[in-house]
């Protein structure tokens, strides 16, 4: 099979590219083809007909028409443009006006994997695959939770997006009117650092609840709050967050008079200084409750909207910055900074093993 063009240069990629990326939510992709842009690539994704997802350039191979805009056949996707056929694998089945096959006209296939309620794309070095490495997204799928998900394509670069999701000082400013309060920024912070990740845990002690978690847990007195953050390379944070009545041993490890959610946040580069933003926010409380469910998917819609966007504005701020100001890092900035380093470094090796292979 062909391969797709050689990768742009390491200077102008900021992301690597022997990990799994987020490509869809499961339900997404079915028996139509969808076409979406990941890490500077054009994709359709499809599912065949035993339900297994397909990842393909979304470029026929004879003049480049999208197959997206296609349609199946059985398990093969068929170019709108001059009816050429192609295979799950990517080799070429059929092309009408003739009967040869020439040499060059199949396409790369990408590995794909269905795994905790997401299709995950592998993109680099295929004989790195591994499975092992897909982020843990169970809590978007976890039977004895109920959650809400949702989607942007953001029109800012990744690593704006991930600074924020690590970062959540910002909570009692962005969200003051959501999930934050006036107490977060102050409290202290518990940072858990390793070579492949980094995160931390931050507990708010007797503090008025958030009006989200007022809203959902019903409370009317001071909370005991926490919040801990891990983050998955390449780009995937996992947030833990919740609420219990002071006094009721939450910060000992009972949440059970409590409230809690369970969020993941989980970015692929699009093109350029855009990106795809997956998130869902799955709860332990009011199983049962559609009204509960509608409250909650509108609260965290409006709190991920807001984060948005900041974050493009922060990404128009930078592309004008023609003076190239000077820019500091502030306490709030650790998780973000280490996460960044430790994306430096799996781009080092990547390049180190190319220059190695050449």
């Amino acid at each position: 099979m062909t391969a797709d063009p050689p990768d742009r240069p390491a200077a102008r990629r900021n992301y690597p590219l022997d990990h799994w990326y987020a490509a869809a939510f499961s339900d997404e992709i079915g028996r139509t083809p969808v076409a979406r842009t990941l890490l500077d690539r054009q994709v359709v994704l499809y599912r065949a007909e035993s339900g297994d997802p397909v990842a393909l350039p979304d470029r026929c191979v004879h003049r480049k028409a999208p197959l997206s805009g296609g349609m199946l056949i059985g398990d093969a996707i068929e170019c709108p443009f001059h009816g050429i056929r192609y295979a799950p694998d990517g080799s070429c089945l059929t092309i009408p006006c003739q009967d040869k096959i020439p040499r060059g006209a199949s396409l790369r296939v990408y590995p794909v994997a269905d795994v905790g309620g997401h299709v995950w794309i592998w993109m680099g070095d295929p004989v790195r695959v591994d499975v092992t490495k897909i982020p843990d997204t169970h809590w978007l799928i976890d039977p004895s939770l109920v959650a809400v998900k949702g989607s942007f394509l953001v029109k800012c670069n990744y690593l704006t997006a991930l600074d924020n999701l690590l970062d959540d000082s910002h909570l009692s400013f962005v969200h003051r009117n959501s999930i934050g309060t006036a107490k977060i920024v102050a409290a202290p912070v518990v940072m858990e650092e390793g070579d492949d990740g980094v995160g931390f845990t931050r507990w708010t002690l007797d503090t008025p609840p958030s009006a989200v978690h007022a809203k959902a847990g019903g409370f009317t007195t001071n909370v005991d709050r926490w919040f801990t953050v891990r983050f998955v390379p390449p780009a995937t944070v996992l947030i833990d967050v919740g609420s219990a009545p002071i006094g009721t041993g939450a910060p000992q490890g009972d949440r059970s008079k409590g409230i809690g959610l369970f969020s993941n946040g989980t970015l692929t580069p699009s093109a350029g200084n855009t990106c795809h933003y997956f998130w869902h926010a799955a709860r332990d409380f009011s199983l049962d409750s559609q009204e509960a469910s509608t409250m909650l998917h509108q609260e965290m819609l409006r709190t991920f909207v807001e984060d948005v966007e900041i974050v493009e504005a922060v990404q128009r701020s930078l592309d004008c910055d023609e003076e190239n100001l000077p820019q500091i890092d502030i306490a709030g900035d650790a998780a973000p900074l280490k996460a960044r380093r430790i994306l430096d470094q799996l781009m080092a090796r990547e390049a180190q093993r190319q220059d190695s292979a050449a």
